[in-house]
């Protein structure tokens, strides 16, 4: 009967995948292509597990970032609500006619309540 080891190779990724670690590990003694594939596997998995703790700081930083934002807006909403509320006290007044006539003002006037230039 056939060894795994020494089966047809189907590609690393196949071989990685169904083999049992054992079979894999003799397979890859034989075969130089799957090797040279695992090696660099084995490099990107060790910068992977080198930048991971830099990843998961940068997620909390932006973790940060936006309960920041969202404390930003949250204020400013809160504060702005009043501001605009006093803009719609003065419109409601202009619609109303509540502005102040221009002898109430002070200011000179013909017979006619218009204002009087000399």
């Amino acid at each position: 009967m056939e060894n795994q080891s020494e089966k047809k190779c189907n590609g690393y990724e196949a071989m990685f995948t169904f083999l049992s670690e054992e079979d894999f590990k003799e397979h890859l003694k034989v075969c130089e292509d799957c090797a040279k594939e695992h090696a660099r596997m084995e490099k990107v998995s060790a910068l992977i597990q080198e930048a991971k703790p830099y990843i998961k700081e940068k997620k909390k930083n932006f973790r940060v970032l936006v309960t920041a934002a969202a404390f930003f807006v949250a204020v400013f909403a809160t504060l702005s609500v009043p501001l605009c509320m006093v803009g719609v006290d003065m419109y409601d007044n202009m619609v109303a006619q509540n502005t102040p006539s221009v002898e109430e003002l002070g200011l000179p006037v013909d017979e006619y309540g218009l204002l009087y230039i000399e």
